[in-house]
């Protein structure tokens, strides 16, 4: 859960889009849904985030990637800290994986 309004986390989300130089594959901020696919050196892979507004500025982060999952873990979490480390404020977290299902913070 971070501790930050929705709009906050879509437009760190897109900045972390940018930064990766990602092409967006699939955009709907009013779902709170962004999709991108990021090529590095021979390797490419596409990351899907779900921002879920639970209120009182409060909102929930699921990540997904492909890949095996090894490095599907790994990808993710290196993008839970590229969220973490964009936002102005740090931001309680509780991370936690249901079976084939998203990495959720």
């Amino acid at each position: 859960m971070y501790l930050q309004p929705i709009g906050t986390l879509l437009n760190t989300i897109n900045d972390i889009v940018e930064l990766q130089k990602g092409k967006l594959t699939h955009s709907d901020t009013q779902n709170g849904r962004i999709s991108f696919l990021v090529k590095m050196y021979d390797f490419a892979w596409e990351l899907c985030f779900t921002v879920t507004d639970i209120g009182k500025n409060r909102c929930r982060v699921q990540i997904g990637a492909d890949g095996d999952s090894l490095s599907r873990e790994l990808l993710v979490l290196r993008e839970f800290a590229l969220l973490d480390a964009m936002l102005v404020v740090g931001a309680q977290i509780e991370l936690r994986q249901k079976a084939s299902k998203p990495w959720t913070v």
